[in-house]
């Protein structure tokens, strides 16, 4: 049974702003915008090769994250899938019996290879039509750094603001998303970006700054009389929306399905024309990352055309799965996705047979917010006390809210440190219920094989199943390098 989680049903990519926005590009949708969209990858060596990496001298292979004894000499790998593993003899002696030419790759000081990472359920078609413009969320312009912003204030955003201003051509429409309403201020009003303020700014071109759960945007004047000039200016609920921002001095959720009507037709077909190239490099920049695995979420029929396309020419077909958001599943692993809160009550209703997604990577950037608004009886992605009752624990990054950085989400599971936190607090006062920091292998094993039983991929690091594996320049289990600093690369 798919337990849908109180958290996923108010996703941000599930908005009323998000489900307006693809309606409209149903609207303009053409195959043919997708027709010259080729792969970049070159295409397969007809020559076969196995490969054979060792680790007899130098460096570690983890086959997997499950045991602390798991360590093996070496495994052999071709075209992509896992021939073997085990005693560097036994893997050898294998591969020269098979019909293919040989290669060897001994371990240098301090490379190890383990299992790489799965990330699930990601809105990664949503994602790549918010990548086309700037992000003013907690992890730079293009929502990718690794750590969160700790001058994330005000002065930030209008620097920003000037910056993206001066680039765009006139009559650009002025568009971000990913503002945290509440870090940005510390929980405060934003009166400084009210329809006056933002019209203050002159900044001579339409403004709209969406929230990174889309719940509420802050705009100026020339952006209300686009909307204005557009289909949904002539109907009744425009008069409405206008009452309310005037009211409140923003758009709050009632009024987000109006604010897609901004895009002109030209913008729109424009949108649909650059999100191979985004989409693109959302998962390049997640392979450098140790991922080899993706699970998209899939909210509509729209958006599971949209990922066809996207995906038609891809060699790395094997590399991604689908999840429909908008159904349910029965079988025998019941699921839970997107949870950050649970109750002791829910708690103990978890068993073997539960799969729970936890969005770790919330700890660091809403810790602050959640104890500062604590209810009774509630814990804060409690990671080792689903363990304890067997669940299996899978933790994910609820992208595009959080960066694709699988290491980071085990590091701060290892942790609970709160990131972002005003700076007279100690370092104690940082860390959120230390009793729930999960172990090493815990942690690595639920970003891995944890993930992978979560998004059910088959036959994850089987032999004769597709290999799953990378190679980090330090150890995680020995090194004490920060987890979200080692460089990953996929086999």
């Amino acid at each position: 049974m798919h337990f849908l989680n109180p958290m996923l049903q108010n996703h941000p990519m599930e908005s009323a702003f998000i489900q307006t926005w693809l309606n409209r590009l149903a609207d303009k949708y053409s195959s043919n915008l997708f027709s010259n969209f080729s792969s970049d990858s070159v295409s397969a060596n007809s020559e076969m090769f196995i490969d054979v990496y060792d680790s007899l001298y130098e460096g570690a292979i983890y086959r997997d994250f499950l045991h602390s004894d798991s360590k093996v000499q070496a495994l052999s790998i071709c075209n992509g899938q896992l021939l073997n593993i085990g005693t560097f003899d036994a893997v050898y002696q294998d591969a020269k019996r098979r019909p293919a030419m040989l290669r060897i790759h001994s371990l240098q000081g301090g490379e190890v290879i383990t299992p790489s990472c799965v990330t699930v359920h990601s809105y990664l078609v949503e994602a790549a039509l918010c990548r086309g413009y700037a992000d003013i969320g907690l992890f730079g312009l293009c929502g990718s750094a690794k750590r969160v912003m700790h001058d994330y204030n005000l002065s930030y955003l209008f620097n920003t603001m000037d910056y993206l201003n001066s680039s765009l051509d006139k009559g650009d429409c002025l568009f971000c998303f990913g503002l945290d309403p509440y870090l940005l201020n510390w929980g405060k009003p934003l009166c400084a970006l009210n329809v006056d303020a933002l019209d203050e700014l002159a900044l001579e071109r339409p403004v709209c700054i969406v929230s990174n759960n889309f719940s509420m945007a802050f705009v100026n004047s020339a952006l209300l009389e686009k909307i204005e000039q557009s289909a949904i200016g002539r109907s009744p609920a425009f008069s409405g929306f206008i009452e309310s921002i005037k009211a409140l001095g923003y758009v709050d959720a009632e009024g987000m399905s109006i604010l897609p009507w901004a895009f002109s037709d030209k913008e729109l077909l424009g949108q649909l024309g650059t999100l191979p190239s985004t989409f693109n490099t959302i998962v390049d920049q997640g392979k450098k990352r140790g991922i080899s695995y993706f699970e998209v979420a899939l909210q509509s029929h729209f958006v599971e055309l949209l990922f066809d396309n996207l995906t038609q020419s891809t060699s790395d077909k094997h590399r991604f799965s689908t999840y429909y958001t908008y159904q349910t599943h029965i079988d025998d692993l019941a699921r839970v996705d997107h949870c950050e809160v649970m109750k002791t009550s829910q708690l103990e209703r978890l068993d073997e047979k539960v799969s729970v997604a936890i969005t770790i990577g919330r700890l660091a950037t809403c810790g602050y917010k959640w104890v500062h608004e604590y209810h009774y009886d509630e814990l804060f992605v409690p990671c080792n006390r689903i363990l304890h009752n067997g669940s299996n624990l899978c933790l994910h990054s609820d992208f595009p809210r959080e960066p694709l950085c699988p290491l980071r989400l085990a590091e701060i599971a290892t942790e609970r440190d709160i990131e972002a936190m005003p700076e007279n607090y100690s370092c104690d006062e940082r860390t959120l219920d230390s009793g729930q920091c999960l172990t090493r292998l815990h942690a690595l094993a639920a970003i891995t094989h944890g993930a992978a039983r979560h998004a059910k991929v088959p036959s994850f690091n089987q032999i004769g199943g597709a290999a799953h594996y990378m190679k980090l320049d330090h150890d995680p289990l020995i090194d004490n390098t920060r987890w979200r600093d080692i460089k990953a690369v996929l086999l």
